[in-house]
């Protein structure tokens, strides 16, 4: 889940997930990027929905369910091994430069007057925010060029030394970092005196190296994984409707929050360019149309195979689409018990949309990928999804998201512990991830299917006190070597790709999710990439 502050800084939490089945009220957190919340549950509910009953301890595996007799072994998908991310959406105030035109799609439109004409462009005023540059990035000093086409005037103002303007259909002005590495500041481009006919605008660096309209350094820097997942341009943690008549297209600037989906062309040519497999959510409330017509265009345009997933996490009661399976299995009466009805009518839904997905893929089957994802750990939820009705015969993989993080930074109080000692406490959160992974891995083997991690790696957040500790176990040398333990035992436990959360984002105490800060960070001071590229040359 993606949580907004007025400000526009993006705040991502992670936490454990632990359950109080005995009281009925405990504290329910996501293994994902969730802000802890009270949250009251019957106990019903807390045996059917989770296993893990206590924060820290090694989780116990639910009965198992019956084994599925004539399903072959998977002969499908990522060789085993395979080391995946989750791809971050360009945004004006983050650190993933992906696109050569610093413009686009890095911000929607914002103060339009006269609406939008033909070109998703103001037809009269509106300001766009720029992604920063990469030099920017790496904290030196940078001049941009933007041009135009149609009429308007323009104002550059922001991390620039002074405000440049021109009506000429071209501006040139100096970006200035905002401080060390990292910290870019912000440049925002305001449109004024339209007459309808605005369109095109383009602001990159000169001799900027391109890859189609990719920016050449992070095509380099995505070339490390062999799967790319791409939830966060999806409309699947919004839960809102979508079709195809309402979907983004591409060459066009956002046209509304960063809740919004990214045009799946874009997706697509991310992938083709480093020569991957992409991973795509399908959102819950996707119409058939949609799913048919996304399915066809990634069949005919992507190179690789198409891994797809029903919506996300749709365990997690943090999520709006898991209400919205109870609510729907309840009104088709799929269980007596009230709480079976989620994940009884994920596994429905997942056979809906994956019917239409194999009917669109059936000459090319290899190239498909069906997958199911569940909270880690939770053994009973497989089976009963598996063995609801034909489900097992419309999916080929199973995951999970087995993340790791050290709880005590975030207490309010300071923490007096060494590095040393932090690691050590991140060392058994390591191997208790682990464990409830194992428990999914071998689930799936039961069902004869793959398994794999959706998504996973370090989970710190921290309170402002021990926020300086947290980023400094970030680029720790420790940090690697946990990553090389990490990366080795899911890769010994699981047939199908490790999918990490995500490419690159800042340190910070609200998570440091990034496998490094900034596109084209140099290895030497990016711990994460540095244990991915050792365990890929294994």
């Amino acid at each position: 889940m993606r949580v907004y502050i007025a400000a526009g800084a993006l705040v991502c939490v992670a936490v454990f997930v632990q359950a109080q089945t005995a009281s009925g009220c405990g504290t329910i957190t996501s293994s994902l990027r969730l802000t802890s919340q009270k949250k009251c549950v019957s106990n019903d509910q807390a045996a059917n929905q989770l296993t893990v009953v206590n924060q820290g301890s090694v989780p116990t595996p639910a009965a198992k369910g019956t084994i599925i007799s004539g399903t072959p072994s998977p002969s499908k998908g990522s060789l085993p091994g395979q080391i995946g991310v989750s791809a971050v959406p360009v945004s004006y105030y983050g650190t993933e430069r992906i696109w050569a035109n610093l413009a686009y799609r890095a911000s929607e439109w914002m103060n339009v007057v006269g609406g939008l004409n033909q070109y998703g462009n103001p037809k009269t005023a509106g300001r766009i925010f720029l992604q920063a540059p990469n030099d920017v990035l790496l904290g030196k000093a940078t001049r941009i060029t933007c041009t135009w086409q149609g009429k308007g005037a323009a104002f550059v103002n922001g991390n620039v030394p002074n405000w440049v303007r021109s009506d000429t259909r071209t501006i040139s002005f100096v970006w200035k970092p905002a401080g060390p590495p990292g910290k870019h500041g912000g440049v925002w481009f305001d449109l004024s005196g339209s007459d309808g006919t605005f369109r095109d605008l383009d602001c990159r660096e000169p001799g900027v190296v391109a890859n189609g309209r990719l920016d050449q350094r992070y095509v380099d820097d995505m070339k490390l994984y062999s799967v790319v997942r791409f939830l966060d341009w999806s409309t699947a943690n919004s839960n809102a409707p979508i079709s195809w008549a309402t979907r983004s297209l591409p060459n066009r600037q956002r046209s509304g929050t960063f809740t919004g989906d990214q045009p799946l062309e874009d997706q697509i040519e991310i992938a083709n360019a480093i020569g991957g497999d992409a991973w795509f959510t399908i959102p819950w409330n996707a119409d058939d149309d949609y799913i048919r017509r996304m399915a066809t265009l990634i069949r005919d345009t992507l190179k690789g195979k198409a891994y797809f997933e029903t919506g996300n996490e749709v365990w997690n009661w943090m999520f709006k689409v898991t209400t919205q399976a109870l609510n729907e299995g309840i009104a088709k009466n799929l269980s007596p018990n009230k709480w079976d009805n989620t994940m009884l009518r994920y596994a429905e839904k997942t056979v809906e949309q994956n019917k239409i997905l194999t009917d669109v893929f059936k000459a090319q089957p290899a190239r498909l990928v069906r997958v199911a994802s569940f909270q880690s750990g939770n053994v009973r939820g497989i089976d009963q999804f598996l063995d609801f009705r034909d489900t097992a015969q419309w999916v080929d993989a199973i995951a999970d998201a087995p993340y790791f993080g050290v709880a005590e930074l975030n207490k309010p109080a300071r923490i007096g512990e060494t590095q040393s000692q932090l690691f050590a406490r991140l060392e058994k959160a390591r191997l208790a991830a682990i464990q409830t992974t194992t428990f999914v891995a071998q689930a799936a083997k039961r069902h004869g299917k793959l398994s794999m991690i959706y998504e996973g790696g370090q989970s710190n957040i921290s309170t402002d006190a021990n926020a300086a500790v947290n980023e400094q176990m970030q680029r720790s040398p420790l940090m690697e070597a946990a990553y090389n333990r990490y990366l080795a035992d899911l890769r010994a436990v699981h047939t199908g790709p490790i999918m990490l959360y995500n490419t690159t984002g800042p340190t910070g105490r609200f998570g440091s999710w990034g496998q490094h800060e900034f596109t084209g960070q140099p290895d030497a001071v990016a711990p994460k990439r540095r244990a991915i590229r050792a365990a890929l040359s294994k």
